[in-house]
C-alpha cells in the first residue's frame, strides 16, 4: 500500500512539474500569415556589368554570383573540436563571384569586384579575413576594381594566368 501512495505521489509531482514548466514563447511574427519581405536585386549594376564580362571572357567555366564562403570552404580536420568556431568565422561572408569547373563541383577561383565600400578600415579587415580563409583552403581570390573596369580580354588574361599559377 505504501508503494502505491509513493508511486501516486511521484506521478502527481511529475505532473505538477510538467504543468509548471516555463512555456516556450512564440517568436514575434510567427503568427503572421505573411512576413514583411520583398525581393531585392542579387547584384549591383556594376556587378551585373562585370558578370557579363566574366561570362564572355570565360565561356568554358561556370560562374556563380553572391556565394557564401560556407558553401565553398569548410573547416579542415585540423580544426578538431574548434570546427564550429572556424565555421562561424566565415559563415556570414560571401564572395561576389565563384569560378567553377564544368564538373559543377570544383571551385577554381573566387572573384571580388571592389568598389568604394572596400576603402574603409573595417571592410579591409573583413576582406583580409576572407582572403586568408580562401588562401588557407587553396582557393585563389582575385580582386578587380569597379572604377577601373577591365576589358573582357584583360579579365580573361588575368584569370587564366591565376589558374595556371594555382592549377
Amino acid at each position: 500500500m505504501i508503494e502505491l501512495v509513493i508511486g501516486l505521489g511521484v506521478v502527481l509531482l511529475a505532473l505538477i512539474i510538467w504543468f509548471k514548466r516555463p512555456k516556450q514563447k512564440a517568436v514575434k511574427g510567427d503568427e503572421l500569415a505573411i512576413w514583411p519581405f520583398e525581393p531585392m536585386p542579387i547584384m549591383t549594376d556594376s556587378e551585373v556589368l562585370f558578370f557579363k564580362k566574366l561570362q564572355l571572357a570565360l565561356p568554358e567555366y561556370l560562374i556563380f554570383s553572391q556565394v557564401q564562403l560556407s558553401r565553398i570552404i569548410e573547416p579542415s580536420d585540423e580544426a578538431g573540436r574548434d570546427r564550429q568556431f572556424w565555421f562561424n568565422r566565415v559563415c556570414r561572408q560571401s564572395v561576389d563571384f565563384v569560378l567553377i569547373d564544368k564538373d559543377c563541383q570544383t571551385v577554381l577561383a573566387a572573384i571580388e569586384l571592389d568598389d568604394w565600400t572596400h576603402e574603409s578600415q573595417a571592410r579591409q579587415k573583413q576582406d583580409a579575413k576572407k582572403d586568408k580563409a580562401l588562401a588557407s583552403a587553396g582557393i585563389p581570390i582575385m580582386r578587380f576594381h569597379a572604377e577601373k573596369m577591365p576589358s573582357i580580354e584583360m579579365v580573361r588574361m588575368d584569370v587564366i594566368e591565376v589558374l595556371r599559377q594555382f592549377g
